[in-house]
């Protein structure tokens, strides 16, 4: 027994002695957060949806939801200073709600994050064609050309360290960040049709429209906030570090999503509101900055979505590389993922299989498509697998708020004198997460973009994803007892 037990020891510590590590301060996990946030790509493209089935009841959405992931946050963030283990979700539901739990949780973030990065990258492909093709009248070059280059970039630059990455994210970030002020700026410096909007914070505004549908998809537009404890093992001080980062992460995207979500309200104007409701909206914050801004910005905008694209792809790229890593650190899978490179310090192996299955996504999508060079019916797909992805994240953030009232229930000790951090606030994010959770299954069919069966059937196979992970720890309890206990990365 003891030969076979330090083997698997060994597996389950990576076979390396190379980790990845970093110096990333609170402003560089911030960006990179926000980043995959992608808030240009919000006010450009979900915000003027939320308009038309929500009306003036988006900043109370807004308002609602930012209070809900505050809550998450006061629990994810002190569970994070006594669980000193990398790994986010999947260390927190292992320590919380035991090994078997958080091996599931640690199969399902993989799935979500996974449909969420593959995905996106038709997106991307779309964007650059139509930017390339349509409004420069460039040579008519296939979107999935175009992904499979934003992949090769984004894997080359997730397999340098993670600080290279991180400038890259901030650069971006704050171009199209810069956009959308300028745009508030002027609408609020000459005022809308109406003057500035007051309608949003009145009960009469809020009860509008659908307010149930705003909170849910303004919970839709935070995704990736809580991606900030993925990088502990690169961070300075993760402690302080994560938190504030997470904690600054929720509240810059909430005031800045309510504050455009007033702008634009106060640019249409009530009539421009009430229109909204029957009206196609995609053009809507185009046509807008045209009349406050000027006619350039619209151009701007067109190459600022696909840079906003590339940061959010790049982000979310480094969170999957990261959770291989630590499931390939701990043993679950093959030690390779959990090797670092010996210079960079990044998890170069874990980078370049994400890498490979964009590829190989890319290309399964663009056969089913028949190859259509614009890629319309590729982009109904992208929808698809990103409404099913952030349906996961959300179940998964519910999750871990159980996971956290388990945890400090269990460490009694922990929790003195800290009722609000450890009970209360816990608590009142899962009830409002689960709120969520609810309107996102009751709104599938929106939500995944096609019928209400065919979604729910998709659905299914988030259960299905946890049970596996739950089972296979099962099983590496009686067969791989060292590489059991490791899951969680529970022996450090």
């Amino acid at each position: 027994m003891g030969a076979p037990a330090k083997s698997s020891s060994e597996a389950a510590r990576g076979g390396s002695a190379a980790a990845i590590t970093g110096n990333l301060g609170v402003g560089s996990i911030f960006f990179s957060v926000v980043a995959w946030a992608a808030p240009l790509l919000v006010v450009v493209g979900l915000m003027p949806s939320i308009v038309g089935f929500a009306g003036d009841g988006i900043v109370a959405g807004f308002a609602a939801t930012t209070l809900i992931l505050l809550l998450f946050s006061v629990g994810y963030t002190a569970i994070t200073r006594y669980v000193e283990r990398p790994g986010a979700f999947y260390a927190y539901i292992s320590a919380g709600l035991g090994r078997e739990a958080g091996l599931g949780g640690a199969f399902v973030a993989v799935f979500a994050y996974l449909m969420l990065v593959l995905s996106t990258w038709v997106a991307f492909g779309v964007f650059m064609r139509q930017l390339i093709t349509d409004t420069l009248h460039g040579p008519s070059i296939p979107w999935y050309a175009f992904s499979v280059l934003g992949a090769l970039v984004a894997g080359a630059m997730s397999y340098l360290t993670i600080e290279f990455s991180a400038k890259a994210l901030i650069v971006a970030l704050l171009l199209e960040v810069a956009v959308v002020v300028v745009f508030n700026t002027c609408v609020f410096t000459n005022g809308g049709p109406d003057g500035i909007a007051t309608a949003p914070f009145t009960w009469s505004g809020v009860s509008s429209g659908n307010f149930g549908l705003a909170v849910l998809y303004a919970a839709l537009c935070f995704i990736g906030f809580e991606s900030a404890a993925i990088y502990r093992e690169e961070a300075k001080n993760p402690e302080v570090t994560v938190s504030r980062a997470t904690y600054l992460a929720v509240i810059v995207i909430g005031v800045f999503y309510l504050v455009s979500a007033w702008a634009l309200l106060t640019a249409l104007g009530q009539r421009g509101v009430d229109h909204a409701k029957a009206a196609d909206v995609s053009t809507m914050f185009d046509d807008l900055t045209k009349q406050y801004v000027g006619s350039i910005i619209p151009q701007i905008v067109t190459v600022l979505v696909i840079t906003s694209t590339f940061a959010c792809l790049l982000a979310s790229h480094n969170a999957v590389a990261r959770y291989g890593y630590s499931l390939g650190k701990d043993g679950v899978l093959p030690s390779r993922f959990g090797q670092a490179h010996n210079r960079f310090r990044s998890p170069h192996r874990a980078s370049v299989i994400v890498t490979v299955l964009e590829l190989i996504a890319i290309a399964v999508i663009a056969a089913a498509t028949g190859f259509d060079a614009a890629g319309t019916d590729a982009f109904t797909v992208y929808i698809r697998m990103n409404g099913l992805g952030a349906i996961a994240v959300v179940f998964l953030m519910c999750v871990v708020s159980i996971a956290v009232l388990g945890y400090f229930r269990r460490n009694r000790a922990l929790a003195e004198g800290k009722l609000w951090k450890t009970v209360v606030a816990p608590a009142l994010g899962l009830v409002g997460l689960l709120m969520i959770l609810v309107l996102a299954l009751q709104n599938v069919g929106a939500l995944i973009g096609a019928s209400t069966t065919v979604s729910m059937l998709l659905t299914v196979a988030l259960p299905v994803v946890f049970a596996g992970g739950f089972c296979y720890a099962r099983r590496l309890r009686s067969s791989k007892p060292a590489v059991y206990q490791q899951i969680g990365r529970q022996q450090l």
